[in-house]
């Protein structure tokens, strides 16, 4: 579904309901059958927007970014968090396989498996995160393996991650941050990740960062709705 999630999510902001997003949907997908269209739709509001609401933080990030990787990189971040196998792939298959440049399809088949030793539908789950790599851009796959490394992302999509990871304003600490998600499940070099934080705090989105000694920590300073608006804001201002 992530083709489809690229394509269609950013459209959300024309709609006020989840119901006329759900018709759109049902209507835009492209499957032959209105049947296939309706439970195709099921999917992608489930997995993008759990408990039948548009949530203003991800409509608005993704009208604003449709198109470009920064959305890519929030839409696989929010695969993970909604599918533990995507997430659990991410931490205990890809993410140790870094020092060799990526992970055969067979080692992600074997793992997941055993996640699921009854299932009949292994072989399309595992080609499946596969292919949710490389269409968000995580890995590069061939015909035996997905090669990934670590990589950078874009300002928006970290702040936006960023505000998604830690959703009350509130003091964090670096080790939370580069041990996390953004760093296993996105693959987000670590230094990266904090000059993002330094950029982010002289455009006045964090409140503060702190380097003394051992204690390395950050402050954000709005929840994640109210980030979102001043991300967009700023990108745009870069933009012109």
């Amino acid at each position: 579904m992530a083709d489809h999630a690229l394509s269609q999510i950013p459209a959300a902001i024309k709609f006020k309901t989840i119901g006329e997003f759900r018709d759109y949907l049902t209507e835009k997908l492209r499957f032959n059958s209105q049947a296939t269209r309706r439970r195709a739709a099921g999917y992608l509001i489930g997995r993008y927007f759990p408990g039948d609401a548009l949530h203003r933080d991800l409509v608005e990030f993704a009208a604003k970014t449709a198109g470009k990787p920064a959305l890519s990189d929030a839409l696989f971040y929010l695969t993970c968090r909604m599918e533990p196998i995507v997430a659990s792939v991410a931490e205990e298959v890809v993410f140790p396989s870094l020092p060799q440049g990526g992970v055969a399809r067979s080692r992600v088949l074997e793992f997941v498996q055993a996640k699921f030793p009854g299932s009949k539908s292994v072989s399309d789950m595992s080609q499946a995160i596969i292919r949710t790599y490389e269409r968000f851009g995580i890995g590069v796959a061939t015909r035996t393996r997905s090669n990934v490394s670590l990589r950078e992302g874009s300002l928006d999509a970290f702040g936006y991650v960023l505000h998604l990871e830690f959703p009350e304003p509130g003091m964090y600490s670096f080790e939370r941050l580069l041990n996390g998600p953004m760093h296993k499940w996105l693959l987000w070099d670590q230094q990266w990740m904090v000059h993002q934080l330094y950029v982010l705090r002289e455009a006045g989105i964090l409140s503060k960062v702190s380097e003394i000694d051992r204690m390395r920590q950050f402050t954000t300073k709005y929840t994640l709705d109210d980030a979102v608006r001043h991300l967009v804001n700023l990108t745009e201002e870069a933009h012109r």
